[in-house]
């Protein structure tokens, strides 16, 4: 693909990070082939509070850089239809699973701009209390 891609760090006095990361409260998805099936209408509130992030993201990137490219809502697309792809990452001996949206950047080419991203769904161990 031509075009740039902006990373986005995400730092403190004490670390940084590479990229942004949310916990998504998925109630009862359905997964197969890495589609993860959701109910628009149950998860009414997650997906306008991730849409909204999406959207202040590409704003805020073209007010920057004073652009006026079309903005692409790949993450609003997928989350409306409830069917969005996904990553599995679940260790050996996991008991539990939590999704997690992953946001690495801003992509631009010549006539659009977008955010990449990747839901991944994580496999942990509880710590014993």
């Amino acid at each position: 693909m031509d075009g740039f891609f902006t990373k986005i760090v995400f730092s403190t006095e004490f670390m940084t990070m590479n990229g942004l990361f949310f916990q998504i409260p998925f109630s009862s998805p359905y997964s197969s082939n890495h589609l993860l099936s959701i109910s628009p209408s149950s998860h009414k509130e997650v997906i306008q509070r991730l849409c909204s992030i999406e959207k202040h993201l590409i704003q805020y990137y073209m007010m920057f850089y004073n652009s006026n490219k079309t903005p692409v809502y790949s993450l609003k697309t997928q989350l409306q239809r409830g069917q969005v792809k996904y990553y599995k990452d679940i260790a050996p001996g996991s008991t539990e699973t939590a999704f997690y949206l992953k946001i690495s950047g801003i992509w631009e080419n010549s006539y659009e701009v977008g955010m990449t991203f990747k839901i991944i769904e994580y496999g942990y161990k509880p710590s014993e209390l």
